[in-house]
């Protein structure tokens, strides 16, 4: 059955082509297993909160904009009427019933690991002409301009309606169209469970959604609400609060108990929430492997997709994340284009993440996840990838890291093969927490134990000093691990607690790599290829609104051949005891490089088998 939804539709519409829906909710009230809800061109000012999925990944709910068509779901209202209030500033009311029993004006940003920067922020934001003002800390502050900002608000929230303050760039907001953000979501189902939908084509934006730790229930403005089986594809998702899209966390009473009380710290709080996640039916059969694919993602205050232990055995592909959590007045530990906790068999693959405070975040359990042929760039100050307290197997291969600071590793177990590393490494151990690893492709926990560092593997990339300052922390080249083993340490038979293996780290194996423009090997490496002589020109250019690469790595590295890499050539990760596969559990072959050519048994060394002089990005 196809439904069919049109804005401009007559109320009493029955979803037929002649006479359709005239809202995506009536729609999906309607919408059965294996039906298609085709929606047509307009503005839908609604919440679409799906009451039902499908029944299997063949009888599937799907909800497709129209071919050639866009509508767009947003949770922004107009608001009118502005009257001036002196000095640039104006003044507008809305009624406190357009908010119904969630006001984004009284709702506080607040969580686990968030930071207002000495200032109380809303969930709610003022749009002109589609772009977010900024929240000004007191009406008072507005009034006087001090800081310093021409775009800025303030509300007011009253017993019966909700007072606006605002400057406009020195516009008059009655020639503009001004909005402002009402509900939390765009689409999002208010029920755990609603399994096997597809959302495709559509435009979602302006939610006004809470911050999402992983402490926490993570709302994002679009999101399958701890469920199975999603695809979200071809979407164009931006201005939310805080995220995107959210494949995470399940409610729980002890949701953000670490900032109500500090008692047990961070690191425990999130341990038991992964063990009562488990109790509560987190495995792979019931939550987790949607496909996030095709998307553009832009403008969110905290994460382009965030997913806490939802976001297993996830396929992400093909996406650009860009312009996530820049120029923001609050900040936190949750920050990325993309931050996973738990991506335990995920595909992060083939997607273009730039103009973000941090690139990809994967923290804890991160085992058995591919990164693969992404092109990071242009993302600070923080790195391009953040590997935090994982065990591994962990591969990230093919890639451009092309930021100032490429790669924190605070983590083991990480084979990192036919990577482009144009910014600086940072390694560190952490031995203050205890962390868990998985019986393989399973949300099961297998153990705990610290992180030593090391255990790293490192084949046929390419390091170099890039566009980058050397005012971030690091390394150019595997430099950055020179503090770690190159052999397996004796470990005592008489003191068997981790305090005995402080300092310890696991041995790492570092072999075929190319180092360049001033990048400098491992000491233990013992074929580093260096070139001191040779500069490369690495430059990231926009032209026309795309980002391209220009290189002259062509002629440096022709004759740069390394070893192919397989699962049986990287033997076991330490701590859970398995190799590389891929996420479905395939060994791992030569395969294909950054742009799909396929490598044979004398791959050249870096993510390209022929570098072009320029190369398309994003």
């Amino acid at each position: 059955m196809i439904y069919h939804v049109a804005q401009q539709a007559a109320p009493a519409g029955d979803g037929s082509a002649a006479r359709p829906f005239s809202t995506i909710g009536a729609a999906a009230a309607a919408a059965q297993p294996g039906d298609t809800v085709l929606i047509h061109s307009g503005i839908y000012r609604e919440w679409v909160s799906p009451p039902r999925g499908g029944s299997s990944d063949e009888a599937r709910i799907c909800y497709r904009g129209a071919e050639g068509e866009w509508p767009v779901i947003t949770a922004a209202e107009p608001l009118t009427g502005w009257q001036p209030c002196g000095s640039g500033v104006w003044r507008a009311e809305a009624d406190n019933a357009l908010f119904g029993d969630f006001n984004p004006y009284k709702e506080v940003l607040a969580g686990d690991w968030f930071d207002g920067l000495g200032q109380t922020h809303h969930t709610g934001e003022v749009f002109a002409d589609g772009q977010a003002l900024a929240e000004a800390a007191s009406l008072d502050d507005l009034m006087a301009g001090t800081s310093g900002r021409d775009g800025e608000w303030f509300a007011e929230v009253l017993p019966r309606r909700t007072v606006f303050y605002a400057r406009f760039h020195g516009q008059d907001p009655n020639t503009l169209t001004v909005e402002i953000s009402v509900r939390p979501f765009c689409f999002f189902p208010r029920e755990e469970g609603i399994h096997y939908i597809t959302l495709s084509g559509v435009e979602c934006c302006c939610a006004a959604t809470q911050w999402a730790p992983p402490t926490a229930f993570q709302p994002g403005a679009v999101g399958p609400h701890w469920s199975k089986g999603w695809v979200i594809e071809n979407c164009r998702i931006h201005d939310a609060k805080c995220c995107g899209i959210s494949l995470g966390k399940n409610r729980d009473p002890k949701d953000n108990r670490w900032s109500r009380n500090p008692d047990k710290g961070g690191a425990q709080t999130y341990t038991e929430m992964i063990f009562s996640a488990l109790w509560n039916g987190w495995c792979r059969e019931r939550i987790g492997g949607h496909i996030v694919r095709g998307n553009e993602i832009w403008n969110c205050g905290q994460a382009g997709i965030v997913g806490c232990m939802g976001g297993a055995f996830c396929r992400i592909t093909g996406n650009h994340i860009h312009h996530i959590a820049l120029g923001q007045r609050f900040t936190g530990a949750e920050i990325a284009g993309i931050k996973l906790h738990a991506a335990i068999d995920v595909l992060i693959e083939g997607n273009a993440i730039h103009h973000c405070v941090r690139g990809l975040w994967l923290d804890w359990q991160a085992q058995g996840a591919v990164v693969r042929s992404n092109a990071f760039f242009r993302n600070g100050p923080e790195e391009d990838l953040f590997l935090e307290v994982c065990h591994g197997p962990c591969l990230v291969e093919n890639n451009l890291l092309l930021s100032a600071s490429s790669f924190l590793d605070v983590s083991q177990g990480t084979a990192c093969l036919h990577n482009l590393f144009a910014g600086k490494l940072f390694a560190t151990p952490d031995t203050n927490r205890f962390t868990p690893y998985h019986q393989p492709h399973s949300t099961r926990v297998a153990g705990m134990m610290l992180v030593y560092g090391g255990d790293d593997r490192f084949l046929n990339n390419i390091f170099l000093r890039g566009e980058g300052t050397d005012a971030v922390r690091g390394e150019y080249g595997t430099k950055a691990y020179e503090s770690y083993s190159a052999e397996a340490p004796a470990r005592s038979t008489r003191d068997d607690t981790p305090a005995a293996d402080l300092g310890r780290t696991l041995p790492m194996t570092v072999r075929s790599n190319l180092y360049l423009n001033g990048a400098a090997p491992w000491s233990h490496e013992k074929d580093a290829r260096v070139m001191t002589d040779r500069p490369v020109r690495l430059a990231v250019v926009e032209a026309q609104g795309h980002y391209w690469l220009e290189t002259d790595l062509a002629a440096l590295t022709a004759d740069q051949v390394g070893e192919p890499v397989t699962t049986a050539a990287l033997g076991l990760a330490f701590e859970p005891e398995q190799p590389y596969t891929n996420p479905d559990g395939s060994p791992l072959e030569p395969g294909r490089d950054f742009a799909g050519t396929v490598r044979g048994n004398a791959p050249r060394i870096g993510p390209l088998e022929q570098w072009p002089a320029r190369l398309l990005l994003v």
